[in-house]
């Protein structure tokens, strides 16, 4: 997605914007380390802040494809969050996040997706956006709801999620068509 959406999305209560390596400390305390914040995710807690800042320098080096911001409190500056973007066709986009557990139930990834859906919606080469999430994980499956996304189907056994086991997990698939 080059230079698209941009480097920096400010909204009400949070800025995207993308991460720097100082922004490792704070993603390690808040997000990267906790079971209960990774839990659905693709990546196991991380052990220090080493393999946070390892995390920063590989997203910063991927391809023009996938780009990944860290949601920021915008009057205080704390990082809470990431939410990513991964063009998986010429017209559709996947999108992820993760929220450091504090700041759950406060709006936020609802503001920080709505922030991201209006900067995508601006790509007129762009027809959906869709993300994957654990039947189990209803925050995400109402959070996806609330923003417009429907459901289009369950994945069998189709990611493994580190801190549930080896064992391949089944999958929600949602999409939001743009235009």
């Amino acid at each position: 997605m080059p230079g698209y959406p941009p480097d920096r999305i400010a909204g009400p209560r949070l800025v995207l914007r993308l991460p720097v390596l100082d922004d490792a400390g704070a993603l390690f305390q808040r997000v990267a380390r906790d079971p209960e914040v990774t839990r659905y995710l693709l990546w196991a807690p991380h052990p220090d802040v080493a393999a946070t800042r390892r995390v920063i320098t590989e997203k910063l080096n991927v391809g023009d494809d996938e780009r990944t911001w860290v949601i920021e409190l915008r009057h205080s500056g704390e990082v809470v969050g990431m939410l990513s973007c991964r063009r998986s066709a010429p017209h559709s986009v996947e999108i992820g996040y993760c929220l450091g557990k504090r700041w759950w139930g406060k709006g936020l990834l609802s503001e920080a997706l709505d922030m991201m859906l209006h900067a995508l919606e601006s790509d007129r080469q762009l027809y959906r956006v869709w993300a994957t999430c654990s039947p189990d994980n209803r925050r995400s499956t109402r959070l996806l709801e609330r923003a417009g996304f429907f459901l289009e189907g369950r994945l069998a056994r189709h990611v493994v999620y580190p801190t549930m086991g080896p064992e391949p997990q089944d999958s929600l698939l949602y999409a939001k068509i743009l235009r």
